[in-house]
Protein backbone atom coordinates (compact mmCIF):
# COMPACT_ATOMS: atom_id res chain seq x y z
CA UNK A 1 0.00 0.00 0.00
CA UNK A 2 1.42 3.67 -0.84
CA UNK A 3 2.30 5.61 2.06
CA UNK A 4 -0.50 8.31 2.38
CA UNK A 5 -0.30 11.84 3.82
CA UNK A 6 -2.23 14.19 4.81
CA UNK A 7 -3.82 16.54 2.30
CA UNK A 8 -1.90 19.83 1.55
CA UNK A 9 -4.90 22.64 1.28
CA UNK A 10 -4.61 26.10 0.17
CA UNK A 11 -2.65 28.16 3.10
CA UNK A 12 -5.06 31.15 3.37
CA UNK A 13 -7.88 32.28 6.57
CA UNK A 14 -11.21 31.68 5.68
CA UNK A 15 -11.41 35.32 4.82
CA UNK A 16 -9.08 35.27 2.52
CA UNK A 17 -10.51 32.60 0.72
CA UNK A 18 -14.12 34.39 1.07
CA UNK A 19 -12.58 37.51 -0.99
CA UNK A 20 -12.13 35.11 -4.16
CA UNK A 21 -15.73 34.45 -4.95
CA UNK A 22 -16.69 37.90 -5.16
CA UNK A 23 -14.46 40.96 -4.16
CA UNK A 24 -11.73 41.04 -6.68
CA UNK A 25 -11.25 44.27 -8.79
CA UNK A 26 -7.67 44.25 -9.94
CA UNK A 27 -4.94 42.26 -10.64
CA UNK A 28 -1.01 41.76 -11.03
CA UNK A 29 0.85 39.29 -12.38
CA UNK A 30 4.74 39.18 -11.74
CA UNK A 31 7.24 37.16 -13.51
CA UNK A 32 11.16 36.40 -13.09
CA UNK A 33 12.12 35.93 -16.70
CA UNK A 34 8.77 34.23 -18.33
CA UNK A 35 7.86 32.51 -15.31
CA UNK A 36 4.63 33.44 -13.23
CA UNK A 37 6.57 34.07 -9.22
CA UNK A 38 3.40 35.44 -7.56
CA UNK A 39 0.25 37.64 -8.31
CA UNK A 40 -0.78 40.97 -7.02
CA UNK A 41 -5.15 41.13 -6.22
CA UNK A 42 -6.98 44.30 -5.10
CA UNK A 43 -10.40 43.88 -3.51
CA UNK A 44 -13.07 45.78 -3.23
CA UNK A 45 -12.15 47.61 0.07
CA UNK A 46 -8.84 48.74 -1.13
CA UNK A 47 -7.01 45.62 0.11
CA UNK A 48 -4.23 44.08 -1.41
CA UNK A 49 -3.31 40.19 -1.34
CA UNK A 50 -0.37 38.54 -2.34
CA UNK A 51 -1.02 34.58 -3.99
CA UNK A 52 1.62 32.46 -4.23
CA UNK A 53 3.38 29.56 -4.27
CA UNK A 54 3.54 27.07 -0.63
CA UNK A 55 5.71 24.07 -0.72
CA UNK A 56 6.29 20.99 1.44
CA UNK A 57 8.67 18.43 1.36
CA UNK A 58 7.01 14.98 2.03
CA UNK A 59 10.10 12.50 0.86
CA UNK A 60 13.58 12.67 -0.99
CA UNK A 61 12.72 13.39 -4.24
CA UNK A 62 8.75 13.77 -3.87
CA UNK A 63 7.52 17.48 -2.79
CA UNK A 64 4.32 18.93 -3.53
CA UNK A 65 2.69 22.63 -4.41
CA UNK A 66 -0.50 24.92 -3.24
CA UNK A 67 -1.01 27.98 -3.16
CA UNK A 68 -1.02 30.85 -0.50
CA UNK A 69 -2.79 33.77 -0.19
CA UNK A 70 -1.54 36.37 2.37
CA UNK A 71 -2.49 40.09 3.32
CA UNK A 72 -0.09 43.06 3.51
CA UNK A 73 -0.27 42.53 7.11
CA UNK A 74 0.94 39.03 7.29
CA UNK A 75 3.35 39.46 5.06
CA UNK A 76 4.64 42.25 6.91
CA UNK A 77 4.62 40.20 9.70
CA UNK A 78 6.71 37.61 7.98
CA UNK A 79 9.27 39.70 7.09
CA UNK A 80 9.54 40.82 10.76
CA UNK A 81 9.72 37.51 12.33
CA UNK A 82 12.14 36.14 9.25
CA UNK A 83 15.21 34.59 10.23
CA UNK A 84 17.73 33.07 7.92
CA UNK A 85 18.00 29.38 7.21
CA UNK A 86 20.08 26.43 8.90
CA UNK A 87 22.40 25.86 5.79
CA UNK A 88 25.16 22.56 5.67
CA UNK A 89 28.79 23.44 5.16
CA UNK A 90 28.51 22.31 1.35
CA UNK A 91 26.33 25.27 0.08
CA UNK A 92 28.84 27.48 -2.04
CA UNK A 93 29.21 30.87 -0.65
CA UNK A 94 27.42 32.59 -3.47
CA UNK A 95 24.23 30.79 -2.23
CA UNK A 96 24.88 31.11 1.06
CA UNK A 97 25.05 34.52 1.07
CA UNK A 98 22.09 34.96 -0.97
CA UNK A 99 19.99 32.35 1.37
CA UNK A 100 21.31 34.10 4.70
CA UNK A 101 20.74 37.99 3.49
CA UNK A 102 16.92 39.27 4.97
CA UNK A 103 14.62 39.75 2.03
CA UNK A 104 13.24 43.14 1.16
CA UNK A 105 10.47 44.92 3.26
CA UNK A 106 7.15 44.16 1.62
CA UNK A 107 5.84 46.97 -0.38
CA UNK A 108 1.95 47.11 -1.47
CA UNK A 109 1.90 48.05 -5.45
CA UNK A 110 0.21 50.62 -6.81
CA UNK A 111 -0.64 49.86 -10.58
CA UNK A 112 -3.06 47.09 -11.11
CA UNK A 113 -5.11 45.91 -13.95
CA UNK A 114 -8.73 45.27 -13.92
CA UNK A 115 -9.52 41.96 -13.01
CA UNK A 116 -10.80 40.18 -16.06
CA UNK A 117 -13.60 38.70 -14.87
CA UNK A 118 -17.16 40.80 -14.22
CA UNK A 119 -18.90 37.77 -12.09
CA UNK A 120 -17.80 34.68 -11.46
CA UNK A 121 -17.97 31.23 -9.30
CA UNK A 122 -14.99 30.19 -7.93
CA UNK A 123 -13.71 26.49 -7.31
CA UNK A 124 -11.04 25.04 -5.95
CA UNK A 125 -8.67 22.36 -8.35
CA UNK A 126 -7.41 19.35 -6.23
CA UNK A 127 -5.54 16.08 -7.29
CA UNK A 128 -3.63 13.39 -6.06
CA UNK A 129 -0.34 13.51 -6.26
CA UNK A 130 1.67 10.37 -6.47
CA UNK A 131 5.28 8.92 -6.52
CA UNK A 132 6.43 5.66 -8.20
CA UNK A 133 9.48 4.38 -7.04
CA UNK A 134 11.88 2.53 -9.82
CA UNK A 135 9.47 3.47 -12.77
CA UNK A 136 11.20 3.14 -15.84
CA UNK A 137 12.01 6.89 -17.18
CA UNK A 138 13.53 8.26 -20.62
CA UNK A 139 15.63 11.35 -19.68
CA UNK A 140 16.26 12.07 -15.71
CA UNK A 141 19.34 13.83 -13.81
CA UNK A 142 20.40 11.97 -11.03
CA UNK A 143 20.34 8.38 -9.12
CA UNK A 144 17.48 6.44 -8.30
CA UNK A 145 14.55 8.83 -10.34
CA UNK A 146 11.06 8.63 -8.75
CA UNK A 147 8.48 9.18 -11.43
CA UNK A 148 6.00 11.77 -9.89
CA UNK A 149 2.39 12.26 -11.85
CA UNK A 150 -1.51 13.16 -10.31
CA UNK A 151 -4.42 11.53 -10.72
CA UNK A 152 -7.83 12.26 -9.30
CA UNK A 153 -8.10 12.17 -5.27
CA UNK A 154 -9.27 8.19 -4.91
CA UNK A 155 -7.85 6.83 -7.95
CA UNK A 156 -4.03 6.60 -6.84
CA UNK A 157 -2.95 3.72 -8.42
CA UNK A 158 -1.99 0.50 -6.74
CA UNK A 159 1.94 0.58 -7.94
CA UNK A 160 2.32 4.35 -5.82
CA UNK A 161 4.90 4.37 -3.28
CA UNK A 162 3.27 7.32 -2.24
CA UNK A 163 0.87 10.16 -2.37
CA UNK A 164 -0.70 13.14 -1.24
CA UNK A 165 -3.86 15.37 -2.07
CA UNK A 166 -3.50 18.44 -2.99
CA UNK A 167 -5.27 21.91 -3.70
CA UNK A 168 -3.39 22.77 -6.84
CA UNK A 169 -5.27 26.02 -8.04
CA UNK A 170 -8.35 28.18 -8.16
CA UNK A 171 -10.53 27.86 -11.63
CA UNK A 172 -12.51 31.45 -12.16
CA UNK A 173 -15.69 30.99 -14.41
CA UNK A 174 -17.05 33.60 -15.86
CA UNK A 175 -20.27 34.26 -18.07
CA UNK A 176 -18.23 33.92 -21.25
CA UNK A 177 -14.69 33.18 -20.19
CA UNK A 178 -12.50 31.39 -17.28
CA UNK A 179 -9.04 32.38 -15.44
CA UNK A 180 -6.89 29.43 -13.57
CA UNK A 181 -4.33 30.44 -11.31
CA UNK A 182 -2.64 26.81 -10.42
CA UNK A 183 0.39 25.27 -9.39
CA UNK A 184 3.25 24.91 -12.05
CA UNK A 185 5.74 21.07 -11.80
CA UNK A 186 8.27 23.67 -11.85
CA UNK A 187 8.90 24.21 -8.37
CA UNK A 188 7.64 27.95 -7.24
CA UNK A 189 6.09 28.78 -10.25
CA UNK A 190 2.69 29.38 -11.01
CA UNK A 191 0.35 29.26 -13.77
CA UNK A 192 -1.77 32.08 -15.26
CA UNK A 193 -4.06 30.10 -17.95
CA UNK A 194 -7.11 31.95 -19.88
CA UNK A 195 -7.41 29.29 -22.70
CA UNK A 196 -10.15 26.89 -22.40
CA UNK A 197 -8.09 23.82 -23.76
CA UNK A 198 -4.73 24.34 -21.41
CA UNK A 199 -7.41 24.41 -18.55
CA UNK A 200 -9.32 21.51 -19.95
CA UNK A 201 -6.11 20.06 -19.95
CA UNK A 202 -4.69 20.96 -16.43
CA UNK A 203 -7.91 19.78 -14.98
CA UNK A 204 -8.35 16.23 -16.51
CA UNK A 205 -7.15 14.85 -12.99
CA UNK A 206 -8.54 16.86 -11.02
CA UNK A 207 -11.73 17.77 -9.05
CA UNK A 208 -13.53 20.53 -9.35
CA UNK A 209 -14.84 21.68 -5.42
CA UNK A 210 -16.91 25.41 -5.28
CA UNK A 211 -15.12 27.09 -2.69
CA UNK A 212 -18.25 27.21 -0.48
CA UNK A 213 -18.08 23.45 -0.10
CA UNK A 214 -14.36 23.88 0.11
CA UNK A 215 -14.67 26.58 2.98
CA UNK A 216 -17.10 24.31 4.75
CA UNK A 217 -15.02 20.87 4.69
CA UNK A 218 -11.95 23.21 6.06
CA UNK A 219 -14.00 23.83 9.15
CA UNK A 220 -15.13 20.32 10.23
Amino acid sequence: MPIAFPPLELQASTSALQQLTKDIRGWRVERIGMNVSNIWLRTVDGATWLLGVHQRDLLPLFEVFTLSLLSMTELQERWENWTPPSLTKGVPEPLRKLMTTRPPAPVTPTDFEPWPLRTWRTEVVRRAEFIVEGAEVRSTIGNNPNSQAATRPGAVPTGASAFCEVAAGILFTGEDRSLLLAVDWLPMNMLVLQDGAEIHAFNTDCELVGMDEYVRSRAT
